[in-house]
C-alpha cells in the first residue's frame, strides 16, 4: 500500500501551525506500521533544510494558466524515522503564498509528477489534508488515475475561496467532466468544498468535530455538503508525538516520565515522587515569574494563539475579571490578535505579583508551563482536536475546557479535567472555581485525577492503526 501525504508544511522543514506537527508524526508511525508512505509539500523560499541533505532528482514542466511552467522536484529523507520527502519548487507561484494560485498550481503539480512518474513513486491513495490540497481529488477524477483520495479536514474555518478562473487554469472544462451542475452556478470556487465533494473519504481530526461540522451551528456553510458525504465522513482523534517531549529540561523532570505511557504501573508506583518534583517546578516557575512561592495558590495557564473567533479569549477575559486575583495566579502565553493581548497585558500591569503575559510562540517556555502548572484552561468556542490538552495532561496538568469537538474526545469530565457546558465566562468560572475548590480541600480526589491525566493514551499510534483501516477499505474498493 503507498501513500501519498500532500500537506503544505512540515516540521523541521518549514512550520507555521498545528498541521505541521501531524505531517511530522503521523507519516512516522504509519510507516512503523508497514504503510509505504511519501510526504509531498511546496518548496517555498522559506524552507530550510540544515544538516539534512536535500538532492535534486528532477525538473518537469507543468501547464497552468495556459503557460509552461518549470518544476523542480528535490528529494530528502526526513530525521523521523526516514520517511522520504518530496518538495516541488516553482518561481513564480511555490517560492511564496499567492491566495489565488499557490494551491491550485501545487496540486495540478502534483498530479503531473504522479502522471510523469517524476517521483519514482506511484501510490494507490493521496492522503490530502484542508484547503492546501483540496483541489487534488477533482484533479484525479479529471486525469482519471487509478488514485483513490482521503481529504482530513483540520479546520473548516479555512476554506480557501478563489476565483472560478482558477478552473480554466488548472485546464478544467467546466461544461463537462467531473464538475457538477450545480459547481457551475457558484461566483466563486471553494477549495476546501471541492475537497469535500470530491474525495472518496473525508476524515477529520476528532470524532465529535466530525458530528459537529454536519450541523448548521458548526458547518460553516458546508454542512449540507457534510451531510450529503454522510457514511464516509470519520472523525480520527490525532495524537501527540510523544519522544518530543520526553527531553530533560534542566533535570526538572522526572525519570519515570520517560516511560510512562507504556508502564502506568510505574507511574502509580512512583506518583508521590512525580508529584513531590511537579511542586517543585511551579516553585521553581513562581520564582522566575515574580509570583509568590507558594503551592496553595492555584497556578492555571493559557497556552495558545491569540485568535479572537475560535480561542475563547472573551470568556477568559471575563472570567479572569472577574476574580480576586491576590488569591490566584495566570502564566498567559500566546500571539496573535494585538487588541486582545492589550486587554490581558492591563492585568499584567496591574497585578505583577499575579498575571504574567508573554505574547510570543516560545515552545521551550511553554513546556516549562506545562510541568509547572495546577490547571491549563483552553476555552475555545470550538475546538475541532486541540493539542495542548493532551500536552498538558501528559505533564500531570489539569484541563479546564470547553465542551466541544476534540476536547470532548479527550478528556473524560471529573476524571483526568473539567469540562464547561455553556460558552459563557459564568459557565468557565463556575467550573474554574470547583477545580481550585478541590485542589484545595480535596487532594486526594486531586492525586486520583493526575494519575489519570498522565495515564492518558494520546500516542500516534491509535491514529495511525485507525487511518489504515481506512486506507485498506480504500483499496479494497469498499470506498
Amino acid at each position: 500500500m503507498k501513500v501519498l501525504f500532500a500537506v503544505w508544511e512540515l516540521p523541521p522543514f518549514f512550520k507555521v501551525g498545528g498541521l505541521g506537527d501531524v505531517a511530522r508524526a503521523l507519516p512516522a508511525d504509519l510507516i512503523m506500521m508497514g504503510v509505504d508512505i511519501a510526504v509531498v509539500m511546496p518548496f517555498y523560499k522559506a524552507v530550510r533544510f540544515g544538516e539534512i541533505n536535500k538532492k535534486h532528482i528532477r525538473t518537469f514542466h507543468c501547464i497552468y494558466n495556459g503557460k509552461e511552467e518549470k518544476v523542480d522536484i528535490y528529494k530528502a529523507l526526513h530525521p523521523l524515522n526516514n520517511f522520504p520527502c518530496f518538495f516541488l519548487k516553482n518561481s513564480i507561484y511555490l517560492d511564496v503564498v499567492i491566495d489565488q494560485d499557490t494551491w491550485p498550481f501545487f496540486n495540478k503539480a502534483i498530479i503531473e509528477a504522479i502522471k510523469g512518474n517524476f517521483l519514482s513513486f506511484t501510490p494507490d491513495i493521496i492522503h490530502c489534508n484542508d484547503v492546501h490540497t483540496g483541489m487534488l481529488p477533482l484533479l484525479i477524477k479529471e486525469e482519471k488515475l487509478p488514485i483513490k483520495s482521503l481529504l482530513t479536514i483540520h479546520n473548516l474555518a479555512h476554506q480557501g475561496r478563489v476565483s472560478k478562473d482558477v478552473l480554466s487554469k488548472l485546464g478544467i472544462n467546466q461544461e463537462k467532466g467531473s464538475i457538477l451542475a450545480w459547481e457551475r452556478e457558484t461566483k466563486q470556487l471553494n477549495l476546501l468544498m471541492e475537497g469535500i465533494i470530491h474525495a472518496d473519504v473525508v476524515t477529520t481530526v476528532s470524532p465529535t468535530y466530525a458530528r459537529e461540522i454536519m450541523t448548521e451551528e458548526y458547518g460553516i456553510g458546508l454542512d449540507e455538503i457534510l451531510r450529503g458525504k454522510e457514511g464516509r465522513v470519520f472523525g480520527i482523534l490525532n495524537g501527540i508525538n510523544i519522544t518530543r517531549y520526553l527531553k530533560h529540561d534542566s533535570g526538572k523532570k522526572c525519570d519515570f516520565v520517560r516511560s510512562r505511557m507504556d508502564h502506568p504501573d510505574q507511574i502509580a508506583a512512583n506518583l508521590s515522587y512525580y508529584l513531590s518534583k511537579k511542586k517543585e517546578n511551579k516553585k521553581l516557575l513562581q520564582k522566575k515569574l515574580g509570583f509568590e512561592e507558594k503551592d496553595d495558590i492555584p497556578l492555571t495557564c493559557f497556552v495558545g494563539r491569540f485568535d479572537a473567533f475560535q480561542k475563547g479569549l472573551d470568556i477568559l477575559h471575563r472570567m479572569i475579571r472577574n476574580l480576586d486575583l491576590e488569591n490566584h495566579q495566570f502564566v498567559i502565553l500566546g500571539s496573535g490578535n494585538v487588541d486582545w493581548e492589550a486587554r490581558f497585558e492591563w492585568f499584567n500591569k496591574f497585578y505583577p505579583q499575579n498575571v504574567y503575559c508573554n505574547f510570543t510562540f516560545n515552545e521551550g517556555l511553554a513546556h516549562e508551563i506545562y510541568e509547572s502548572s495546577d490547571f491549563i484552561v483552553i476555552p475555545s468556542k470550538f475546538e475541532p482536536c486541540g493539542l495542548i490538552q493532551m500536552l498538558a495532561m501528559f505533564f500531570g496538568t489539569i484541563p479546564i475546557a470547553h465542551h466541544t469537538g476534540g476536547l470532548i474526545d479527550s478528556i473524560k469530565n471529573n476524571h483526568n479535567g473539567f469540562l464547561f457546558e455553556k460558552y459563557t465566562s459564568e459557565s468557565l468560572e463556575h467550573v474554574y472555581r470547583k477545580a481550585i475548590d478541590l485542589r484545595l480541600h480535596d487532594r486526594k480526589t486531586y492525586d486520583v485525577m493526575i494519575m489519570a491525566a498522565l495515564t492518558a493514551d494520546f500516542s500516534w499510534k491509535k491514529s495511525a492503526a485507525e487511518y489504515i483501516a481506512l486506507y485498506e477499505k480504500l483499496c479494497s474498493g469498499e470506498y
